[in-house]
């Protein structure tokens, strides 16, 4: 059998697109009608199966290695430098080489003084953010390294670096490479004057980290554990796991307040003002409960806020971690910025992206969530303004740069204007068009269903789109299409494969590839379904058709065929057979027709229910 593209049912909402004229398509409300008869599936006692078992989460972008951080590091304060020992374990990726990943600046070079594995020292080459190496571990399923490294602290407000004495240590230490599932190292980008263009992988962490005595931490897991040392320093022991990254920020002058959140968050803030903590809080106490009801709860139980000082980066995301410069204090900048950050807990850290290839992922759907905080706090017309803004942004960007798209990686941005445009703005447009389109409680569905199927995985716009169907119970394409959309052309309106619910015999019956509506019609999986109902299904390569053989009967159905040969007569039963994922799918009628087994379709439900031919028993499994 050869396979056949798959084909879709356009549906969706007559709604006005942001930037262009209303689209018309098929009426959503049949479709919300749908949504909100299959909102809980029912899944009978007898089989227990989850509806969606045959459509497994997309593997992440990233091959999961299970690296295990084991850091022991040192600040020396007076030298701007951190010195320190990552014992690294992790699954071996049966590679020629092995690879470290260097985020630092090419004027302040991270050094790697030694790599050993077991007792034996390893000569290894640094190729700009890579330092590669010979695989030692030949058949061993895990292995362990020792890397030493030294790591300049840059006296500057820069991502990485120390200002009036509040030290931001991100990215400051040496990690393990990212491969994609194929088993292909990524290239990791280099920096440039905007955004994060980082390939990560998740690990856990077990770090022990020295400073002077008298400094405050706040990190990606909390405050951690302190001891004093002697020479009048500090200890502090931090462990966590499933974490993109982990950085630090602390200071000899921050005051830390911890605040709670319900169900299981504790946040730790950190500032040099206690007046700026307390605004940090009154914020938090809108968003940190508004995201929590559309994302659902933070699989982390504890994160922080860090206020940096004047003159520093903008604002930051790292793992667990909102960071921002005390200047957005002025001006309410705080209140659009510090939401954004935040919303960077759930989309960035607990989900992940590949950033110079799919920043439009995260940074749009974080700035649609500062709409969702503005919302809460202030109402709607204050929502609808920002709303307007993105949408003057877009107007800018199809005007000026036509011919982009939402799908341009990092490196191929001309201007900061044509990045932030995209990404952020028409990014966000990109999240608020799907939720005008599905309705707010289907849209709310869809994220709570990425962050549960996703959390600690790296994704791009094809684990959307399957979140996207799963919610809407069908085959959705909205992500794909639209990332490879002009500036100048409206979004494309989701499109949907509806799947339907098959019932054998009373008893729910979920085939490999699911049923479906296609061209108005429904299909089911021939072999699985007749076979369910007591058939033999085979293909016959000298009759080059397909073999239905039961209940004393042999039927023969020629591939795209709308007819079958039983007893020497022709069957008609109207449309095609189509092909999926190299299954045959048959139409209703020819259950119908052919088998003469009892069709009944529920349209609103999206049930079929089929039992054994009349009057026969069945074979059954």
């Amino acid at each position: 059998m050869k396979p056949l593209h798959k084909t879709s049912l356009l549906i969706c909402l007559a709604i006005l697109i942001p930037f262009a004229s209303a689209a018309v398509v098929l009426n959503w409300q049949t479709i919300a009608t749908w949504i909100s008869a299959l909102e809980k599936p029912e899944v009978r006692p007898e089989t227990g199966v989850d509806p969606f078992s045959y459509d497994p989460p997309i593997p992440s972008l990233v091959k999961d290695l299970k690296p295990h951080y084991r850091i022991r590091a040192e600040l020396h304060t007076s030298e701007a430098k951190i010195k320190g020992t990552v014992t690294l374990d992790f699954d071996n990726p049966g590679t020629k080489d092995l690879r470290l990943f260097i985020y630092d600046y090419k004027w302040s070079p991270m050094s790697i003084t030694s790599i050993r594995y077991k007792d034996k020292s390893l000569p290894f080459n640094r190729r700009q953010a890579v330092v590669q190496f010979a695989n030692p571990l030949g058949q061993e399923k895990r292995g362990t390294l020792t890397i030493q490294f030294e790591n300049s602290v840059p006296r500057r407000g820069t991502r990485f670096g120390v200002k009036d004495d509040i030290w931001t240590l991100t990215t400051w230490y040496p990690m393990l490479g990212a491969q994609n599932q194929s088993g292909q190292w990524y290239e990791p980008p280099q920096r440039i004057d905007f955004g994060d263009p980082f390939v990560y992988h998740y690990g856990d962490y077990d770090i022990s980290f020295i400073s002077p005595q008298g400094y405050k931490w706040v990190s990606t897991v909390g405050i951690g554990e302190s001891k004093p040392l002697e020479g009048n320093r500090q200890e502090v022991h931090y462990n966590g796991k499933k974490l993109l990254n982990f950085a630090l920020v602390g200071s000899p002058l921050y005051q830390i307040e911890t605040v709670t959140f319900a169900p299981n968050l504790t946040v730790d803030i950190a500032s040099i003002d206690k007046r700026n903590i307390a605004r940090i809080k009154n914020i938090a106490e809108t968003v940190i409960p508004t995201y929590t009801e559309w994302y659902g709860p933070l699989p982390y139980q504890r994160v922080s806020i860090a206020e940096t000082s004047t003159g520093t980066t903008y604002a930051m995301e790292y793992a667990n971690m909102a960071i921002f410069k005390r200047d957005l204090q002025r001006n309410s900048l705080i209140e659009h910025w510090l939401p954004h950050e935040i919303a960077h807990l759930w989309w960035y850290n607990s989900v992940a992206t590949l950033e110079a290839r799919y920043g439009w992922l995260d940074e749009g759907l974080v700035e649609r969530s500062v709409v969702h905080y503005q919302q809460a706090r202030y109402g709607d017309s204050q929502a609808e303004s920002l709303l307007a803004d993105y949408r003057k942004d877009v107007e800018r960007l199809s005007q000026r740069f036509p011919y982009g798209k939402l799908g341009k990686e990092l490196h191929q941005f001309t201007t900061q204007d044509e990045f932030h445009w995209t990404w952020y703005s028409r990014g966000a447009l990109l999240y608020e068009n799907l939720r005008q389109q599905v309705g707010d409680d289907a849209y709310k569905r869809f994220l709570q269903r990425v962050q549960r199927s996703y959390h600690g995985s790296v994704i791009g716009p094809e684990h959307l789109d399957q979140a996207l169907g799963q919610v809407l119970q069908g085959e959705a394409r909205y992500f794909v299409p639209n990332i490879e959309k002009h500036n100048n052309e409206p979004f494309a309106p989701v499109t949907l494969v509806p799947y339907v619910t098959t019932v054998v015999n009373g008893v729910s019956f979920y085939p490999q590839v699911p049923s479906r509506i296609t061209d108005q019609t429904a299909y089911l999986p021939l072999r699985d379904v007749a076979e369910e109902l007591g058939y033999k299904v085979n293909w016959s390569e000298e009759k080059a058709a397909i073999e239905v053989k039961g209940y004393g009967r042999t039927i023969w159905i020629k591939e795209k065929s709308t007819y079958a040969e039983l007893d020497g007569r022709k069957v008609e039963f109207g449309k095609r057979m189509i092909e999926i994922e190299g299954r045959t799918l048959a139409p209703l009628a020819f259950f119908d027709q052919v088998l003469g087994s009892e069709a009944e379709l529920d349209e609103k439900s999206r049930t079929v229910k089929l039992r054994f031919p009349s009057g026969k028993t069945g074979g059954g499994r």
